[in-house]
Formats: structure tokens, sequence, C-alpha cells
């Protein structure tokens, strides 16, 4: 078997920082020649300084079963690991300790690491003392992060054995700043280290961490995120393409410019009687209830089985202004006014220029998602308020997302054609939306996407025109042999909703690079406040959808098969297609 190697490689174009930064000086040492001996035996699992070198993760042949590798190092000897050559002068490490730690419910011993990389890239390796199947893990975070991920989101690894059993070394990093601290965003050096070095430097931290503790390099590097941690994902891959061999990416953020401006701006005024922040709030959660139970009662059939989940949104055409109140209704409270069913429409339809209109958007919220909306762009309870959780994810991003020195406020925001001259300039930047995956497929790099069609932050539509963008530059057969997408019905932003949001993508995506098996339908499971399984359904690669048996019980995974995809269309052409052009990520 050929040995994975490490190696250091000139800066190119697309990973060089800001051109404003002044970069620190970093000295490159050639790591490889530590790894010049081939690593033996591999397995499956069961059931950023500006030194841009990667170890390389080239997928090596189909594999058998890693064994447990224990320590060759003290813990204590992390400590004094130069990372230096990493993340430039004033990376230091703070502690590293021996300890048990809880990792989704099950307790293992690790030797935990923390410590910055230059210059305030904060972050955590947790090494396992008598566990290692020489596999790393790296764990995004979501939001703005600002803290750093504590376990694998179990929703995403649903009782995964190796991460049950502390397979992994995991590592995860707070994206260069933390929630205290309001001005990072204006400091161009941070700003690139969110954008993306923040989660390569880590990757490189904890591989020499993994190195020096264990006397060898790891077998196999993944990763998986959910929400900004999906963007981290996609963009480790379309920049870094040997820094991980499987990526699991949930519900990205990789249209960051628009999410963060236009998609949330759009939900926050839709939901004001003036379309201003200054109006009174329309939809409140009670009222998006009796939205949700109306448009379940008229599209929940379309796709062939009636359970309260629409598995194709798109096939819905629901008009709320069917449950219209009637005029001069004193008892509103199980139908909508004529403002509720106002905004309730613009929450579908989404934004179009007033002069061609053409969709502002890719995608907004999707048919079945109404329960979700709460806390968002509807208030999180009916107590009345004046303030949105949309109106937070704007204000928090303005100065990430434009480059004017006053950023535009929620009222400012243009929905229109030409305010995207606004939100380019740092599109190459923060986005993570370039559909050529070529290096990463060459690298042998396993891509497994998943979103939820209820998600109430970030549309799906977003993610199924990335499919398609894939589609038209590297062609079907050329994804089919390194990417999957799948959709969850009635699921929510990383989880949650009235779907089946327990899935074990880490597994999958492990058997893909190591045994070389492909995933096809994988288990996707309901579960009650004790962690119980009560329902299972399979979901398959989009555009598949899973069909019930006829007269068949549809909580039992079994009972279902692969059915043919009932919505064919393209998403619709919207003002800012040209992001998922193929496009150099040189930052700015």
């Amino acid at each position: 078997m050929r040995a994975l190697r490490q190696g250091t490689t000139r800066p190119s174009p697309q990973q060089r920082q800001e051109t404003s930064v002044t970069q620190p000086r970093v000295i490159t040492k050639a790591l490889g020649l530590l790894l010049a001996t081939a690593l033996g035996g591999l397995s499956g699992c069961n059931g950023n300084g500006d030194d841009t070198s990667s170890t390389d993760t080239t997928t090596p042949p189909a594999s058998v079963e890693l064994g447990i590798v224990k320590p060759t190092a003290t813990c204590a000897s992390l400590a004094s690991t130069n990372l230096v050559e990493i993340g430039g002068v004033g990376s230091t490490i703070s502690s590293a300790t021996e300890g048990t730690v809880a990792i989704n419910g099950k307790d293992t011993k690790f030797c935990t690491v923390e410590g910055t990389l230059a210059p305030a890239v904060g972050f955590r390796v947790r090494l396992p003392l008598e566990t290692w199947t020489q596999r790393t893990l790296d764990l995004g975070c979501g939001g703005l992060c600002g803290s750093i991920s504590a376990a694998v989101d179990p929703g995403q690894a649903f009782g995964c054995p190796l991460v049950q059993s502390g397979g992994f070394v995991l590592a995860s990093t707070n994206m260069g700043h933390t929630n205290a601290e309001a001005a990072w965003s204006q400091d161009a050096q941070r700003r690139v280290d969110f954008a993306y070095r923040a989660v390569h430097i880590t990757n490189l931290a904890a591989k020499k961490l993994t190195l020096a503790f264990y006397g060898q390099a790891q077998k196999y590097a993944y990763f998986v995120g959910c929400s900004d941690g999906g963007r981290e994902g996609l963009m480790a891959a379309q920049r870094y393409p040997t820094d991980y061999n499987g990526i699991v990416v949930g519900a990205p953020a990789f249209l960051f410019q628009t999410q963060n401006s236009l998609l949330h701006g759009w939900g926050s005024r839709a939901n004001r009687d003036n379309g201003l922040t200054t109006g009174n709030v329309v939809m409140y959660p009670a009222k998006a209830a009796v939205l949700h139970r109306a448009v379940v009662a008229a599209c929940d059939a379309q796709d062939g089985q009636t359970d309260g989940l629409l598995s194709d949104p798109r096939l819905c055409g629901y008009d709320p202004a069917a449950i219209q109140c009637p005029d001069g209704a004193t008892d509103t409270s199980a139908c909508l006014t004529a403002t509720e069913v106002a905004s309730a429409r613009k929450f579908y339809a989404g934004p179009r220029d007033a002069s061609t209109s053409r969709r502002v958007l890719v995608g907004t919220s999707q048919y079945g998602s109404e329960l979700n909306w709460s806390g968002v762009f509807v208030p999180a309870s009916d107590t009345p308020t004046t303030r949105l959780g949309s109106d937070n994810f704007v204000n928090g991003a303005r100065s990430v997302i434009f480059t004017d020195a006053t950023p535009p406020t929620i009222d400012e925001l243009d929905f229109s054609e030409a305010f995207y001259a606004k939100l380019r300039p740092r599109h190459p930047l923060n986005d993570a939306t370039n559909p050529d995956l070529t290096a990463f497929k060459a690298a042998g790099g396993r891509l497994i996407l998943w979103h939820g069609w209820a998600d109430q932050h970030i549309s799906p539509i977003g993610t199924i025109a990335y499919y398609e963008a894939m589609q038209k530059v590297l062609g079907q057969s050329t994804m089919d042999g390194f990417m999957r997408l799948y959709l969850l019905p009635g699921v929510a932003h990383c989880g949650s909703g009235e779907g089946h949001d327990k899935l074990d993508l880490v597994t999958a995506a492990v058997n893909w690079v190591e045994k070389g098996t492909a995933p096809d339908g994988i288990t996707t499971s309901r579960t009650d406040a004790g962690g119980a399984v009560t329902a299972s359904r399979p979901v398959y690669p989009y555009p598949a959808l899973a069909k019930l048996n006829s007269g068949a019980d549809a909580t039992q995974a079994g009972n279902y098969t692969k059915g043919p995809a009932l919505f064919t269309s393209s998403v619709p052409d919207w003002a800012g297609i040209e992001f998922f052009n193929p496009y150099a990520a040189a930052p700015l």
C-alpha cells in the first residue's frame, strides 16, 4: 500500500490571504520526512500561519480493519509542541491534560490539548488514550462561531460506533474569535481566519499533535459540520482538497453573502406590516401553526403517502389565501388575517427585482417548514415583540459581508439585481459555492451533503442549486463517483422538526472512503425524549424518494423502496446565479 505523505506546498493564489493583511513569517518544515515509512492496516466504521501545507489524504485502496494504536508519548509532553510553523509567531499551546470526556453520552479517556494559532484561532484537540483507530475527525461550528464545539453532533453520527467508542482524534476551532468580541470582523486577518484559514490550520495542528502523540500519522482524516460547519466543509474541499478523505456537510451556509443579508433580511421585513423593522410584527407562532396544518392537509398526499411530511415540498403550491378570515370575523384564531396572508405569501415566494421580476434569492422557506419559523423570522413566542431572530443574524454579519465603512442596515437592503454589486466583493472570500471539485475528487475525496426540507434558516433550494451547478461542471457520472446529496422530509435546520432527523453519515463516509462502499439508502430515525427510536425511514440520494410499500407500516424503514423523483424541474433563474459558477477562490 502506498504510504500517506505529509508535505508542504507553496501557497497558491487561491490560498493567499487578503492582500491588505501583513502576513507573519512562517517557517515551513518538511514534516513529510517523518512519514517516509509506509503505514500499515486500514479499516471502516462499524454499522492555518500562512503555511498552507497539508497532510495529503489521497485515498488508499480498499482497506482491512484498522487496529487500535496507543500513545508513544505522554500527554504532558504535547504542551511543548511547536506550532509556529503552522500558525505563525504567537501560536502557543496553553494546556495538555488527561481526563475523561463524555462524547455523545459515552465516556472516553482523552488527552485534551488546547491552544491558540496566531493571531487568535482558538483550538481544542482530543486524542484518545486507549481507543484511537488511526483516524481524525474535525468538527465544524455554527452561526458566526466564536466558541469551540464540545462534541460530535449526534444527529449526523447517530449511533456511529467509532464516535461512541472514542475512535477518532477530535479537533475543533472557534474560527478565530470569541463570542465576547464585537470588533473581530473589522480586522482583515481575522475575516480570513473565519472564512477558511482557521479550519485548515487547526487541521494541520491536529495532525501534528497526532503524529507526536502516537508516533504515526492518521490513516484517514474526516470532517463533519452543519450550517456554518457545512460551509467550512465545502470550503475545505474547494481550497484544500487533500486535507480530508471524507467530508460530511449538513445544511451548508455556503451562500454566506446572501443568506446573512438578503435572505434573513427578507424574512424580517416580510413579517412587518410596513415592510421595515419599524413596523409591527405580523405573524406569530400560533398562526404559523394554523398555516402549517392547512399546508399539510392540502399537500401531504402528493408524495403518495399521508404521514404529515412533504417528501418534496416543491410539489406544493398552496395559497395561504385559502384560509383567510372572512371579512368582519371577530375570532381569527383558526384563520389568517389579510396581513398574515400577505406575509406568508412573501415568505414562500421571496423577493423579485421590481424592474425585471427576476428572483432575487435562490430559494426561501419551503412548504411544511412553518412550525420551525419561530425564533427566526417569526417570534419565538406569541408574546408581542418588536424584534425578530432574523434581525440578529443580519446585524451580526454586516461587517463580515460588506466592504462599506458603514454597512447597510436591514432597512437599507435593496432586494434587486443591482444590490449584488455589494455582495460580489467578498463572495470569493466567504462563500463556498465553487462547483468545480475536480481536485478533491482527484485526491480520492468523498463528499456527503444533506439538508432538511423544513430548514428555517437556509433554503434547501440553494443546496439543490449547488448540486445542479456540479452537474453542469463535472457531469453526473463524475459526481456519482464521489458525492451524494440527501434531502430529509420535515427536518429543520441541522436537525429537529417533525421529520426523521437522526442519521449516521459518519459511518457512511468512512465506509465509502475506506471500503469503497458508496452509500445509497440511509436509515433516518425519530427518537423520543429518552433517545429511543420511535420511527425510521430511509432517505435516498437526490433526486430519488423513499416510497412506502402499499399498506405497510410507515414507521419502519424496511417497508420502503427507492422511488423515482416526483419533481424534475431545475432551480429557477435568480439574480445571484453567477455565484455558482467556478471561480478562483482568491481572497481580497
